[in-house]
């Protein structure tokens, strides 16, 4: 091989390993002790949603967490070592998300060792200080192999192979308070940090976070004086307030929730610093307004003859500044709405100071502006009964007069590019109508498409886009806003919603506001600057400014909302109240306005049902914008997030049943009792037919109201049924909460009892149901599951399918277990040939039942016993039960 070749092969080489490094996933290097290591205990909210974009390099091998030193996993903490607590930089990552596109992600690489002093990562001198060191310290040294400053390196070094360091954190100094020369020692590792992993300190900033402070009557909480003079010694170096960061009673560590103000904290600092201020969201202040000292583009009137109505027709044109009749353009044809002309754009909406003032911002792509009259008839003035049924067909027509007579007439008088990617069309109301009609339906004509506020002469989504595959080859982008005062809104949000559900890229636009020019002049603004320009569909759903209202909310309530991202704001007005938090899978701090209503808005939320409460001043209550349901022991609020796969418990036109709720009185309880029972389509009509029955039991914390309510169990049969998929069968919900735990051994033969004698005696008097045990099913959710597991098993005789939904028999010793699985042992054969189906399902690994889960499946195979298994990510929530209902109601009464 001859030297240029190898030089050749060399650099090929070194380029396929360069690529492989992710300019969009930023690295930061943490490191410090006890309180970068984690000292508060991890509590659920901080183990669920967790971006797959948030990522932890281990630095230890961790056998039980499943982690390899080096290697790069999801960030669930601890983050740190194995079995270490919180960190400031499990909310630093995740705050950080927030202010990036989706397509980067954030990854941390922390090294900390509690008690130590700085003087641990001195690169040169740091072995007299771990000589003397207490054996404590020294056994944790001994996990990064007696160097905590070389295992850094080494991790930075492999991060540098995956992704960009953009950052170092540090947290220390409680060891060191009172060392006036701990700045000059921490910029001697900053430094050497630079040197070993080859970085540029002008784009390294470093963060240094204070102690607990002195309000929080912190032990060391004069070396936060000393940590105020890095900035002074260390260039780029910058520090991260710690007040108002509870502390535990040690008053050297911070609480869980200290931790996770603290995270967010140096996550706000590192944007400032970076200068990311995320999407431009919204049109700035004055960007409507004439600026003095700018180029102008001009404005001139022109007539073109228009084959299509058989007359001269007129529009308006706008060129940029320093137009040049050399240079090719890429053009927007611009409409107006129902009651205006081509001049409607220029009296109400500053179409050409808008641009003209986003030229000199450099924010948009040079273009020509058509302003056509969109009413292509021979009057077409605005003038008498607009809404005439002629004048109406008019805009309809225009479609014609657009694409055979304007457009050619532009094209033969304009520098322009002739062809869909250099083609765009947007308008107001009507105008939007005709733009979502005339863009969509000739994609071959325009690749960019904007409506704002789209009137009822928008097309039904399936008859826009007929071909969602088709759309998402010729679009570059789909622009659809709308206020959320606007009484047209339903158009836009129908077409968002089919577009949702056909993987269409869109960007769904809502903001305060009306019908009027100042929510289009907002909307001309956005979309003209993402013209004619690369843009990124990640970011599409992170636009809009407000969310639509759950549809779990009290009627004419604005909030909850859920925004396209799948994130949800919430409000309540408490002025006298001190602290409000959100409690929603774990805790948001709320921020108050001058008004006194406290807001936030959440991470993307995980699709379908989700309880949730509103801590004031730490006393929980029911969010009054909301629903409340019956869950966790108490009445909670609940909000529903719509997702693209939830077709299948939609309303839709289709029979269907009844739900009604009952009350008897039970012999065996000796007690009045209530249940739930849905009736198929044709039950009243059909009063000679009798149907199977499947009981189906709710969770703990939950009652009878679980699956009608939160299940949605009547529109899942409705479909199913309607669909041919399931046999149509009465569902009966009953209340499975004894007057002993379902637990132990006396709550699940009271329940045991209860059904056999009690409820299914009243429900065979009451209504028509098949007696035989093949048209009996028995399934239930978690505490449910087990009452299923214990009554189901032992009466196979009585119940031809059983449905166990995220349970398992607790813990690995369990008497009441035992005792199944013996006589499961001993009756194997006649269990299997009784059950036609023995169907178990787990939320998969955060589920909290997994695992009893599994180990029961486990003690199953050892005894051959039959059974059909199946996962659906989600956890322990109603949205993976709802989907275990749709997967096992297909199975049953289909030998009858």
């Amino acid at each position: 091989m001859n030297s240029r070749i190898y030089f050749l092969f060399f650099m090929l080489l070194f380029g396929i390993q360069a690529n492989a490094q992710d300019p969009n996933f930023h690295v930061y290097l943490a490191f410090g002790q006890s309180n970068m290591e984690g000292h508060a205990k991890i509590e659920p909210q901080d183990t669920v949603a967790i971006s797959e974009r948030f990522k932890v390099l281990s630095a230890v091998d961790c056998p039980d967490l499943d982690r390899k030193k080096g290697e790069w996993y999801t960030a669930k903490p601890p983050l740190c070592r194995c079995n270490t607590g919180l960190t400031p930089t499990d909310y630093f990552g995740r705050e950080m998300l927030k202010s990036l596109p989706d397509s980067f992600k954030v990854g941390v690489v922390n090294v900390a060792v509690g008690g130590c002093k700085i003087e641990l990562f001195d690169k040169d001198n740091f072995q007299p200080y771990v000589d003397s060191a207490p054996g404590w310290l020294q056994n944790t040294v001994k996990q990064y192999d007696e160097n905590p400053y070389k295992r850094l390196v080494e991790m930075g070094k492999i991060a540098q192979k995956s992704g960009v360091i953009k950052g170092i954190l540090l947290h220390q100094g409680e060891s060191n308070t009172g060392d006036e020369d701990w700045p000059s020692k921490v910029k001697e590792v900053y430094n050497s940090l630079i040197k070993d992993l080859d970085l540029d300190p002008k784009e390294t900033p470093f963060l240094a976070g204070e102690m607990v402070s002195e309000e929080e009557g912190g032990a060391c909480a004069s070396m936060n004086a000393i940590i105020a003079k890095l900035p002074e010694v260390l260039p780029n170096s910058y520090v991260v307030s710690s007040d108002g960061c509870t502390a535990v009673s040690d008053r050297l560590h911070f609480t869980a929730e200290g931790y996770r103000k603290l995270g967010r904290r140096y996550a706000e600092k590192m944007l400032e610093v970076k200068g990311i201020e995320g999407l431009e969201r919204e049109a700035p202040k004055g960007f409507d307004q004439k600026r003095e000292n700018i180029a102008r583009g001009k404005l001139d009137s022109i007539s073109y003859q228009s084959k299509t109505v058989g007359t001269t027709r007129k529009a308006l044109v706008y060129t940029p500044p320093n137009y040049s009749k050399s240079k090719k353009y890429p053009v927007l044809y611009l409409l107006h709405g129902i009651g205006g002309d081509e001049k409607e754009w220029l009296k109400g909406g500053n179409p050409q100071v808008i641009m003209d003032n986003l030229y000199a911002d450099g924010k948009a792509e040079p273009m020509i502006i058509v302003m056509p009259n969109g009413r292509a008839m021979k009057d077409d003035r605005a003038v008498g009964n607009i809404f005439d049924s002629t004048k109406v067909a008019a805009f309809a027509n225009f479609e014609k007069d657009l694409l055979k007579d304007l457009i050619p007439y532009i094209e033969k008088n304009y520098p322009v590019i002739k062809n869909s990617e250099n083609r765009a069309i947007a308008g107001l109301s009507m105008g939007g109508g005709q733009t979502l009609n005339f863009g969509l339906g000739n994609l071959d004509a325009f690749s960019w498409v904007g409506a704002f506020s789209a009137a009822p002469n928008t097309k039904s989504p399936e008859k826009l886009v007929p071909n969602p595959e088709k759309a998402r080859e010729e679009l570059n982008l789909l622009w659809i806003s709308c206020g959320d005062e606007d009484g047209l809104l339903p158009f836009s949000q129908r077409t968002h919603e089919y577009l949702v559900k056909n993987d269409v890229p869109h960007i769904y636009y809502l903001e305060p506001g009306g019908h009027d020019f100042k929510v289009w002049k907002n909307g001309l603004y956005m979309f003209s600057k993402m013209l004619f320009k690369p843009v990124d569909q990640s970011e599409f759903n992170d636009y809009s400014l407000l969310g639509t209202p759950a549809s779990t909310n009290v009627r004419n309530s604005k909030y909850p909302q859920i925004l396209p991202n799948g994130r949800a704001v919430f409000r309540i007005n408490a002025p006298e109240a001190r602290d409000v938090k959100l409690d929603l899978v774990r805790k948001y701090d709320m921020d108050k306005n001058s008004d006194g209503v406290w807001e936030v808005a959440t991470d993307s939320l995980s699709e379908g049902f989700h309880y949730y409460s509103i801590l004031i001043d730490d006393v929980a209550v029911a969010d009054p914008n909301s629903e409340t349901f019956y869950g966790m022991g108490r009445m909670a609020s609940g909000i529903e997030v719509p997702f693209k796969g939830d077709d299948y418990y939609a309303l839709k036109d289709v029979p269907h049943g009844d739900i009604r709720m009952e009350q008897y009185f039970s012999p065996v309880l000796n007690s009045w009792r209530t249940f739930y029972v849905y009736t198929p389509p044709g039950y009243e009509e059909n009063s000679d037919k009798k149907y199977p029955a499947l009981y189906l039991y709710h969770g703990g914390g939950e009652d009878e109201r679980g699956w009608a309510q939160q299940g949605k169990t009547n529109l899942i049969l409705d479909n199913l049924i309607a669909e041919g998929k399931a046999k149509p069968m009465l569902v009966i919900m009953p209340d499975g909460n004894m007057p002993a735990s379902a637990f132990n051994e006396n709550g699940l033969k009271m329940f045991q009892n209860e059904l056999i004698n009690g409820l299914i005696p009243h429900v065979q008097k009451e209504y028509r149901v098949s007696e035989d045990s093949g048209s009996r099913a028995l399934a239930g959710l978690s505490m449910g599951g087990i009452q299923t597991l214990y009554t189901g098993i032992q009466n196979t005789d009585l119940f031809s399918s059983l449905g166990v939904f995220s349970s398992g028999w607790i813990g690995k010793e369990n008497e009441i277990a035992e005792a199944q699985y013996e006589f499961m042992k001993g009756n194997a054969d006649k269990i299997n040939q009784n059950l036609d189906h023995f169907y178990i399902s787990q939320g998969g690994k955060e589920d909290i039942a997994y695992d009893n889960g599994k180990r029961m499946m486990s003690r199953f195979d050892e005894m051959n016993i039959d059974y059909t298994y199946n996962e659906y990510p989600g956890g322990h929530t109603w949205p993976v039960w709802r989907q275990d209902l749709y997967r096992f109601a297909p199975l049953l009464f289909n030998n009858q």
